[in-house]
């Protein structure tokens, strides 16, 4: 038996699914009166996405997306700010004026989310957290093209400002691009993550916060924008 799912804007339905898109190729999408929420891995498992969206359904239902980037698309393709789906348990229908097209959804079981505690992950002591902004990502970006040796990126601070640095440090004689952040009053020691996985945050808001655990070893980068809550968890590497 199907129900419909009604979606009141769909650029903000596809920017939330899109994020999820570029963290993993398949993803488990849950959704009820309070919007949407998903937990989502990249290829490798050393990032995990939490992405929320605020929004008002009059359903409870699970999407097992296979393919979130294709939904990404064919949903784009629509022209109305509103849409109406009729969804079951293995497809999402659409019947536009314009636009018509189903798509099939995996059964329940076959997309496995990954095992987090989220209450244990937000009870963290994180003891030093900062704020970057998206114009210091596309710094970091851009500087990227030159520090091509690395996958690194180390946050620490330096005289009394926090510094990006792209390198290195268990190599010898690697090119690096420092960017600072600015002064802030905490001690931060050289605390490296997988600079690709900072590649796939989204930038939907113009600022990003940053908590970081050094005990664990773990950082957040949370973001939000228009009623979408993202939150990014990076292990840290060991050098």
């Amino acid at each position: 038996m199907s129900r419909e799912l009604s979606v009141s804007d769909r650029e903000r339905f596809v920017e939330y699914l899109d994020c999820i898109a570029k963290i993993s190729e398949s993803a488990v999408v849950n959704i009820n009166d309070d919007g949407c929420q998903c937990l989502a891995t990249n290829i490798d498992n050393t990032l995990i996405l939490h992405a929320c969206y605020i929004d008002s359904y009059d359903i409870s239902t699970t999407l097992n997306i296979p393919d979130v980037k294709k939904l990404v698309n064919v949903v784009s393709a629509i022209t109305t700010e509103e849409i109406n789906f009729k969804v079951d348990s293995n497809s999402l229908l659409y019947k536009g004026e314009s636009v018509k097209f189903k798509y099939h959804l995996f059964e329940e079981g076959l997309i496995l989310p990954p095992s987090l505690n989220l209450d244990k992950i937000s009870k963290f002591d994180y003891d030093v957290t900062f704020t970057v902004t998206k114009e210091w990502m596309k710094q970091l970006f851009r500087g990227s093209s030159f520090a091509t040796e690395t996958n690194k990126i180390y946050f620490s601070v330096i005289d009394g400002n926090l510094h990006g640095e792209l390198t290195d440090k268990a190599r010898h004689n690697t090119d690096s691009l420092s960017i600072n952040l600015g002064p802030v009053e905490f001690e931060l020691e050289p605390f490296p993550i997988n600079f690709d996985n900072m590649r796939l945050l989204s930038t939907i808001s113009d600022e990003i916060k940053v908590s970081i655990n050094t005990d664990i070893g773990v950082i957040l980068f949370d973001i939000e924008n228009n009623g979408i809550k993202l939150k990014y968890i990076i292990s840290a590497l060991t050098t």
